[in-house]
């Protein structure tokens, strides 16, 4: 027996729609602190209904007989009392629920948990999702949660390096690095954790068990943290698969046993998007993948041609449920939750020095465009994160513009017209609303992109991170319109365009040229500061 996966019980009570389905006789007791999840339990009166019709407690069918070679599945239960138990399968489109199996079971014990007759996955498009609906037939049962299993051999086995890059998030990497280590599916599964810490903030103390290696690191950002990691996991040379994760996500560990499950049963190579949930809105699934520069791959650079996909999906809702079996076309998956193999790594090497922004766009281009293996919005599998829509910082805006213009030059040969054109819009508009650190960001971007790819090898990143934030509040201090400001910026952005104009071409090929070099192990280890450069273009000054 393989488990592909659990059902598992809500941690507390405003997520609980996102696990399970009640009816008005039935009660969950939810754990307490930092108690075992064992602890939970649901409490039925006869009548009672509890259903795994939900987002995380889904089996999504169609998504397994696509991807990978399993066949059939059961569920397995644990349960105090007597019971009925239906399996359902609903389809996209379709609110109608198409009953699978339906058995009854008397005196059951948790100790001794209740098997459910192998379930037949639908090869073809009548392939849906399939949850397990719990009718309580005495005067009161006990469902403590359950499993999926197949008796079917695994393709491969998977040993997983996990990669956290951190900066200064102490309670968050706490609470993710806790509920890995003390989730009981994984325990007997082959993984280590390596927390990259680059604002070199946590405790050393801490990180004394053989699943967690501590490496502090240069502030590089998040591309610098995530390489970092997938560097050190590499020289190990155990593991098949890596998973990189943010430092301040709200983690349920069961999505990284799936991640085990898809991977050794996978029919081919392919990479695991996470969803990201609304950290705000905790029902509410803010993006699953996204497609980038979709309408503009022949017209030339497009800034925020970022599509998200299955953006704003309240996940109570069954129909919502279903209509995520319609699988998106995704170019992207966030670096939040990203899994992928050591042979994709192989092929396409590490990600770009990019710092912030734009880095897993980048990656994910090279996984898809040049490999040809499809990044996969598995639904099931998310975390809980700040959407990019809450936030507003202006030292981002320059990170976004010269990272987009990177990419674009690596990917799609961007047109000047096109690029002017745009970046004269995006200027006038941010003068005209008095945004004049906006307007300067956006103007830094253009010019250090122009310098081409010697500008990254040459440059400190923790020391030119520092300028770019101090050069982004150069007018936070101003409340008033100052039409000299907007001016001068005006005056400096169309002599930048005037003269970029002649190196234009120049410099996309240096970008598109230099990419090979720069995510390369070896520049990293130099870039990092790990070996001595062996040579100029790779010092740092």
């Amino acid at each position: 027996m393989t488990v592909v996966g659990g059902i598992k019980l809500p941690k507390l009570a405003d997520v609980s729609d996102l696990y399970l389905q009640c009816n008005e006789t039935v009660s969950i007791e939810y754990s307490e602190g930092d108690q075992p999840e064992n602890n939970r339990k649901v409490v039925l009166r006869r009548g009672g209904v509890v259903s795994s019709n939900s987002y995380f407690n889904s089996f999504y069918e169609s998504f397994y007989v696509k991807y990978t070679t399993l066949r059939s599945v059961y569920y397995r239960l644990k349960l105090e009392g007597d019971f009925k138990i239906s399996v359902y399968r609903e389809v996209s489109g379709s609110s109608e629920k198409e009953a699978i199996s339906e058995e009854s079971f008397e005196q059951c014990r948790s100790s001794n948990p209740v098997e459910i007759s192998p379930i037949t996955l639908l090869q073809d498009s009548n392939a849906g999702r399939i949850y397990v609906e719990i009718m309580c037939l005495s005067e009161q049962g006990i469902f403590e949660g359950g499993w999926i299993a197949t008796d079917e051999p695994k393709a491969r086995e998977i040993s997983l390096g996990i990669v956290i890059c951190t900066f200064k998030k102490e309670d968050y990497v706490k609470n993710t690095l806790a509920a890995i280590l003390q989730d009981e599916l994984l325990q007997d599964q082959e993984f280590k954790v390596f927390v990259v810490d680059n604002g070199r903030t946590l405790d050393k103390n801490n990180f004394k068990q053989s699943r967690l290696k501590l490496i502090p690191n240069i502030n590089a950002g998040g591309s610098g943290g995530f390489t970092r990691g997938l560097v050190e996991a590499l020289e190990e040379n155990v593991y098949s698969h890596f998973l990189l994760m943010d430092d301040d996500i709200e983690l349920e560990s069961e999505c990284i046993y799936r991640l085990f499950a898809l991977h050794e049963y996978a029919k081919s190579d392919f990479a695991v998007a996470g969803g990201l949930l609304n950290l705000h809105k905790k029902h509410v699934l803010y993006e699953a993948g996204a497609t980038y520069n979709e309408d503009s791959k022949t017209r030339g650079f497009a800034p925020g041609s970022l599509t998200a996909l299955n953006h704003n999906i309240d996940l109570r809702n069954a129909d919502s449920l279903n209509n995520l079996l319609i699988e998106a076309d995704a170019d992207y998956g966030g670096f939040w939750f990203f899994s992928f193999s050591k042979k994709l790594v192989e092929k396409i090497k590490l990600p770009l020095p990019l710092f912030i922004k734009i880095d897993d766009i980048e990656f994910c281009l090279r996984i898809k465009n040049l490999v040809g293996s499809p990044i996969v919005t598995f639904p099931t599998i998310a975390v809980w994160h700040q959407p990019a829509s809450a936030k507003n910082l202006n030292w981002e805006t320059y990170y976004y513009a010269r990272n987009d213009l990177i990419t674009y030059a690596i990917h799609f040969a961007p047109e000047y017209s096109h690029t002017v054109s745009h970046f004269t819009k995006a200027i006038i508009h941010s003068v005209d609303s008095s945004d004049y650190d906006r307007a300067q960001m956006l103007i830094k971007a253009f010019e250090d992109y122009l310098k081409g790819p010697d500008f990254i090898k040459n440059s400190e990143p923790e020391l030119l991170h520092l300028s770019i934030l101090k050069l982004s509040r150069s007018y936070e201090s101003q409340s008033e319109v100052d039409q000299l400001a907007g001016t001068q910026l005006l005056v400096r952005w169309f002599e930048v365009a005037a003269k970029s104009g002649a190196e234009w071409s120049s410099v996309t090929r240096d970008w598109k040229g230099a990419a090979k070099e720069m995510t390369s192990t070896l520049f990293w280890q130099q870039y990092l500061g790990l070996k001595e450069p062996a040579y100029p273009s790779a010092a740092r000054h």
